[in-house]
């Protein structure tokens, strides 16, 4: 470091000389040069006399030692205990030396060298904090007759990063160095035939460079073969994909980048379509709603109460692992892609195995940047992220039309009413169509709308050397949403310390995450999309109205939501209010580690985590919001709410591990892992409700006249214990033959007393063909892998205190002083586990020179012992009781490909084209009949949208409505087909058929990549065909729709209007309300752009290197460009989806 310090001192020195010959002229600035100088020449005199006091401090450091019959590397170790001090040398030159006695009391470590190395032949030298130990040159006579060379050079890996603590020696003998914290060496070695440097590091690989007579030598590491690419982190264990069995994805940082989306979640989803996120039309691209996630479809069966509510969406969620600890789908959609190195994917039984009770939905493993070493490391990336509303998919009318809908509907006569009706709905017609002639013609879906515009920044810095790492990273992400003042914010902040002293690797990671999520104050984007054009929303003086005009009671009359006396509400003076709805949380976690490591081929490991979150949401609406418009007599007190929910979460977590890995007779690799761990989780939630605020600014909970009409205080709390133990065997025979077994027991206090602990394994079978004989020389096959697999998981997903009896107290009713319970549910000892089995092929194959790869899974997985409820007779006292009834099958396939049509490294031209596809059919095979007689019921329910239903033989995904003929030519009346064959015009629910499965049979991706140097440009699309949609748009927008309100154009379309005509919809001024029917099944193709991203990349250029720069990465790039669909229909019901834009510029000192 000091040697490079003096150069640049000499280098700055130079050229201030050769600017004063150039520049004679400029005498009377000749005093600032001289300053200058002597300035440069006090900072050498520094720096040299800093180096000497270095090195002195270095041999004068102190220790206390009293050691017998020891070995050299035993007496070295203990100094390095005492002192800052590392040694650098060749165990071959120490192994054959004799024991030794050593006792010192504070004595110099220079001393006690001198004493110890006396008469073996060695030598030693201060290098600041290093100590090279080796052999000691010959006398002066023939050091005078030996000349002597000496090398300088640098030692950087592939990103041109210097490596620190780097050793260098000279093969064959004990003389070396280690480089300095910038990756300079300087090697003084005898002049020789044949030298030969040895560089190597810890996690590189050893390289060997010949000395050619060239006195500087530059040489770049390579990372060793077991990279990110070559090893499957599944979270408990790190195998060889070489070896490994199991179906996985493994997803790297560089991946992460190419196809970043909104957030973590939806970039992974955009990687593989086996990771399913399952759209929701309603919320469209709201950043505050948490998405569903499946992997191979669903494993869970919601129970009776769940049927028609998300509850089944999270019994199907897969098991999340950061950094070895469990965590949330929340906390990974807030995560920073940046600070990610790898995610994989646990999808087959082999894999999922691991985690037992917990694996049966799949799992995410999702690992963290570990602290590079060497000199200090400052990152930045700043991010600019831009999001525009996509209207593409609405199509309302405007003031004209609109007003032509409202007169061909009859709206404006009555010949039941009187002619006093008559004239006021005339009167009410000539008023809207004064505003009509006028102009007004309101585009009511960019009233609520913005162009968000968030940022994201992330700064880390790290560095360290071989013993000591460390690292500080800090990301703020701002997303704003295109509903007006909707967003979110993340703050997130980590530090990770690694040290490692001798064998042992300590390691401790704490991190500390803070949310903030503000939804819309403007509410509900269809209140906006139902507005009529002709209304204006600002009154003559520019204000905002609160009520429309113009407005007939007569008109609007029996409608909901409408102020008989003023009229209809306007929903944009709500957000003038102070009202607000927002919520946050707070995560803080500890992981810490320690490693050891006795002997290469053994490793033990023990962890600890705790984790912390605490929620909170308020709901606030004043007085004078429109949802307390219809409050009239004593309920003008209870005008204005508020509603407050708080929660906290604490889990412990604890692991001890040991892994065992040795190759045997070179082609016996045998390796063998144990594990036990156990954690607990306590939970805690409440929420009430208040209403009664007399003044908006008055918006403290303690403000309240009351608890909410017929409400009061509710929560739950909850505590679950779970401890496991795996072993996992994994032989291979000559990198051709693998097996691989597991086998788990796990336990929970969430299952009966009697069913508490329960078994899982897996077995998996590989064959690595390419490694035979007979495919050694093969010229187009590079790679051919077979593996086979089956196991068992399980899935623990459910209420902590299902299988107890639980009790309640009476808070109503007391008598005296004293609360009274009662038994909610009846305990079932004997509830167990439900199970998963899964069963996978799969084949991965490389050719035509690694050009061309390809890798296939089929895969079938049979879920049983589903927890299910059974209905009691009520002289029982409970209706239901629950029990393992009830069993569900998925199976699949999925085909991954790419291709590279350029791959020229030299010229760094390269370009790929990469395609997914995954197919996956579910069967409920087996239901309780509780289950079957809660599906009946629901199934004779009537409505526009048809309910869940779940029935055996069929999938959860299907659609059951009635079969339509289409529209009467002769009537305009729908005509329905009975069970029985006939036809008739009458709807009944008990004609419910199954018409199609909402999920599609066939989903995937297609991506490319064109790379020139250090340009990059990516691009990636999604697809999905082979299901189908109930096109609610149709019903509530077009069909059934409040036609007072606008409505969709196609409501102006295909209507019937004359007998003869051929039409899809009824006539309009059927005023029959439809119920659903197979007319509203729509088979569905989509096609849609997932993101684009162009990005430059500069290194190594001369400008960098003098303003300390050593990469600099700009980036552009856009999401969800495009949707196309054959389904039109409104996209976004309650939040409109939006496209995203992005500008990145990321620099690294």
């Amino acid at each position: 470091m000091f040697e490079h310090l003096l150069s640049l001192i000499q280098i700055l020195f130079h050229k201030v000389m050769k600017k004063k010959r150039l520049c004679p002229h400029r005498c009377e600035h000749g005093w600032r040069k001289k300053w200058l100088i002597m300035k440069l020449y006090t900072l050498f005199m520094f720096v040299f006399s800093f180096t000497l006091v270095a090195n002195t401090h270095a041999q004068q450091e102190k220790v206390n030692l009293d050691l017998k019959n020891v070995s050299i590397k035993v007496l070295f170790g203990e100094i390095q205990k005492q002192t800052a001090l590392s040694f650098v040398f060749n165990t071959e030159q120490t192994q054959g030396l004799e024991r030794v006695s050593v006792k010192a009391k504070d004595e110099s470590v220079e001393s006690v060298l001198k004493r110890v190395l006396a008469n073996t032949g060695l030598t030693y030298r201060f290098e600041g904090d290093i100590i090279v130990i080796r052999e000691q040159l010959m006398n002066m006579n023939q050091q005078e007759e030996k000349k002597e060379i000496t090398i300088t050079g640098r030692v950087t890996d592939e990103k041109k990063e210097p490596i620190p603590g780097a050793t260098i020696l000279l093969k064959g003998t004990s003389l070396g160095t280690a480089t300095n914290v910038d990756g300079s060496y300087k090697l003084t070695i005898p002049e020789m035939k044949d030298c030969i440097l040895v560089f190597s590091f810890v996690g590189m690989q050893t390289q060997e460079v010949k000395y050619v007579g060239k006195d500087t030598v530059h040489v770049v590491m390579v990372a060793q073969l077991e990279t990110l690419d070559d090893v499957v982190v599944t979270g408990i264990f790190k195998k060889s994909k070489e070896s490994y069995t199991g179906a996985v994805r493994v997803v790297t940082d560089k991946e992460l980048k190419e196809f970043k989306g909104r957030n973590l979640i939806t970039t992974l989803a955009n990687i593989d379509p086996a990771f399913n996120m399952i759209a929701n039309n309603d919320l469209g691209s709201n950043p505050n709603s948490l998405p569903q996630v499946q992997i191979r479809g669903a494993a869970s069966l919601p129970n009776i109460g769940e049927l028609q509510d998300n509850s089944s969406a999270e019994l199907n969620t897969p098991l999340i692992i950061l950094d070895g600890f469990e965590t949330t789908l929340q906390r990974m959609m807030d995560l920073d892609e940046n600070e990610v190195s790898s995610i994989t994917i646990l999808k087959d039984g082999s894999a999922t195995a691991l985690y037992g009770s917990r694996g049966a939905n799949g799992v995410i493993v999702i690992t963290t940047r570990e602290p590079e070493p060497g000199k200090l490391k400052f990152y930045y990336k700043g991010e600019l992220n831009i999001e525009t509303p996509d209207l593409s998919d609405y199509h309302v009318l405007n003031s004209r039309d609109k007003l032509r809908v409202e007169e061909l509907s009859g709206y404006y006569h009555t010949t039941t009413l009187g002619p006093e009706y008559e004239i006021q709905f005339k009167e009410y017609y000539n008023a809207v169509l004064a505003q009509v002639e006028k102009g007004v013609n309101t585009d009511w879906l960019s009233i609520p709308l913005r162009t968000g515009v968030g940022h994201r920044h992330n700064m880390r810095i790290e560095g360290g050397d071989a013993s000591f790492r460390y690292s500080l990273s800090l990301q703020y992400n701002l997303t704003e949403g295109v509903m007006k003042d909707s967003k979110r914010e993340n703050f997130n902040g980590e530090i990770n310390l690694q040290y490692k002293h001798q064998e042992l690797i300590f390691n401790n990671r704490l991190s500390i995450g803070l949310n903030g999520a503000k939804n819309s104050p403007y509410g509900a984007f269809s209140d906006y999309v139902k507005l009529n054009p002709y209304w204006s929303p600002y009154d003559e003086d520019g204000k905002i109205r609160r009520y429309f005009e113009p407005y007939s009671w007569g008109y609007w009359a029996n409608s909901s939501g409408v102020d008989t006396e003023k009229g209809v509400p306007n929903p944009l003076y709500n957000a003038t209010l102070k009202t607000y709805d927002k919520s946050n949380y707070t995560n803080i976690t500890n992981n810490f580690s320690i490693e050891w490591r006795p002997m290469e081929a053994l490793t033990v490991q023990g962890r600890v985590g705790i984790s912390w979150q605490m929620n909170e949401s308020d709901v606030f609406k004043p007085s004078t919001h429109s949802d307390f418009v219809s409050y009239t007599g004593d309920d003008i007190a209870r005008k204005g709410s508020y509603k407050y929910g708080n929660g906290k979460n604490l889990k412990y977590e604890a692991s001890f591990m040991v892994n065992f890995r040795k190759l045997f007779a070179e082609k016996h690799l045998v390796y063998a892992g144990l594990n036990a761990e156990l954690d607990e989780t306590t939970g805690r939630s409440y929420a009430f409700g208040v209403e009664g605020f007399s003044d908006e600014s008055l918006d403290f909970l303690s403000m309240a006249l009351q608890y909410e009409k017929d409400g009061k205080p509710s929560g739950s709390e909850s505590k679950s214990r779970r401890v496991g133990l795996v072993g996992n065997v994994n032989y291979s025979y000559d990198n051709r033959y693998y097996i691989d077994f597991n086998v788990r027991t796990d336990g929970s206090s969430q299952f009966g007393s009697s069913k508490r602990f329960a078994p899982f394994y897996s077995v998996g079978l590989g064959w690595n063909i390419h490694n035979e004989n007979f495919f050694l020389d093969n010229p187009y096959v590079n790679r051919l892998k077979l593996r086979a697999s089956y196991g068992m998981s399980g899935s623990q997903q459910f209420s902590s205190y299902q299988a107890m009896e639980t009790y309640s107290y009476y808070t109503g009713d007391r008598y005296n002083i004293w609360m009274g319970a009662y038994q909610m549910a009846l305990g079932n000892k004997n509830l167990e586990w439900q199970t998963t089995d899964k069963y996978n092929i799969g084949v991965e194959g490389e050719f035509f020179n690694s050009c061309v790869s390809v890798t296939m899974d089929v895969y079938l997985e049979k879920t049983s012992s589903l927890l299910s409820s059974l209905e009691f007779p009520y002289s029982n006292g409970f209706d239901s009781y629950t029990e393992n009834i009830g069993a569900v099958e998925n199976k699949g396939f999925e085909l991954a490909a790419s291709l590279w049509l350029l791959r020229d490294t030299e010229r760094r031209v390269m370009w790929s084209v990469t395609g997914n596809l995954s197919y996956n059919k579910d069967k409920i095979t087996k239901l309780s009949d509780a289950m079957k007689a809660a599906n009946e019921k629901l199934a004779k329910n009537g409505g526009s949208n048809p309910n869940r239903v779940l029935r055996e033989g069929d999938s959860q995904n299907v659609i059951y409505a009635v079969p339509s003929l289409g529209i009467d030519p002769s009537s305009g009346e729908e005509i329905f087909l009975k069970k029985n064959g006939e036809v008739t015009k009458l709807w009944d629910p008990a004609d419910r058929v199954n018409c199609g499965i909402s999920e599609p049979k066939y989903r995937g991706n297609l991506s490319t990549m064109v790379r020139y140097k250090d340009l990059t440009f990516n691009m990636s699309f999604g697809y999905r065909w082979g299901g189908q949609q109930y096109n609610q748009t149709l019903i509530d927008r077009v069909e059934n729709a409040d036609k007072r309100y606008n409505v969709d154009e196609r409501v102006f379309n295909d209507r019937w209007q004359n007998p003869g005509d051929k039409t899809f919809f009824k006539g309009i001024n059927v005023t029959t309300a439809s119920n659903y029917s197979s007319r509203f099944v729509q088979d569905e193709t989509a096609f849609w752009c997932q993101n684009m991203n162009l990005t430059y990349e500069l290194r190594d250029q001369k400008w960098m290197r003098y303003l300390g720069v050593s990469v600099i990465n700009a980036t552009i790039g856009t999401g969800e460009l495009f949707y196309w669909s054959t389904i039109k229909r409104e996209r976004g019901i309650s939040y409109p989806f939006s496209r995203q834009y992005t500008m990145s510029l990321s620099v690294m000192f």
